[in-house]
């Protein structure tokens, strides 16, 4: 939990990811975009988005979010919301709050959605979270939850086993398998009426080696404190051969998608 949270405690380690799918994704439909696309929500709502991050989502939908609709952001670090309240100064009716999802400070029957995109997997007690999330839903409510599948950026953990076997690196399966695209419907099924998953194709064919080494080095491995000096140095060597071998990029597989609890 200790990685965890200094993984998280502001936007710096997100944004390096975020980085590399805006610029080498293979779907020029943005993410974020196809997400709030996905979205049916009336015009008034009330909103809680649990593990918001930096805000990304909402600024890049920042012109076709509905001047009504009641939003509150929430994360467990603060520097995440610290990070998302300076990004969205131009929507100074969101509200922002520091939230535990396993124990929402809200009273049954608050929200009409609930948004919980790439943050279930990392709750130690899921159950008591999607338990809070269904108590906080009103009658008929709806849970938007994306995440990724266990073949996600599968390619990330071969770069790094193939330079040295010894170095950890938990790759996106380790997530997956606590809440996935396989197993989510499943779980999600306890507390709700009907879940319905939504697929988005995509991939990465990235040229250059540095967006890579960022990426790794932004993880909550041990991978900072292994790839350093000669080592990394050694490694960017092993990625330049391999985007050689394959005609001058590197592809990684992406595997994630959308569920819509009601």
């Amino acid at each position: 939990m200790e990685k965890l949270i200094d993984q998280y405690q502001d936007a710096t380690n997100l944004g390096a990811r975020i980085k590399i799918h805006d610029y080498y994704s293979t779907n020029k439909n943005d993410w974020f975009l196809w997400l709030f696309d996905q979205y049916e929500i009336e015009k008034e709502s009330t909103i809680l988005e649990l593990g918001c991050g930096d805000g990304t989502f909402w600024a890049k939908n920042e012109t076709r979010i509905p001047p009504h609709w009641q939003v509150t952001l929430s994360d467990f670090s603060s520097g995440m919301i610290a990070d998302a309240e300076k990004k969205l100064k131009s929507l100074p009716h969101f509200q922002y709050k520091q939230i535990n999802v396993e124990n929402i400070p809200y009273p049954d029957d608050s929200f009409d959605i609930v948004i919980a995109h790439y943050m279930l997997y990392h709750v130690p007690d899921r159950s008591q979270a999607l338990q809070e999330i269904r108590r906080v839903l009103k009658p008929g409510g709806k849970l938007y939850a994306a995440t990724i599948g266990k073949t996600h950026l599968k390619e990330f953990g071969e770069l790094v086993s193939e330079f040295d076997s010894n170095l950890v690196y938990s790759s996106a399966a380790f997530h997956a398998k606590k809440f996935g695209l396989e197993n989510g419907a499943e779980q999600l099924a306890s507390y709700f009426s009907t879940v319905e998953l939504k697929l988005f194709s995509d991939g990465l064919k990235v040229p250059t080696v540095q967006p890579i080494v960022d990426y790794l080095l932004s993880t909550h491995t041990d991978l900072k404190n292994q790839l350093t000096g000669k080592t990394l140095e050694e490694f960017k060597m092993h990625l330049e051969q391999k985007k050689k071998d394959n005609k001058g990029f590197i592809a990684i597989t992406k595997s994630a998608g959308l569920f819509e609890a009601k």
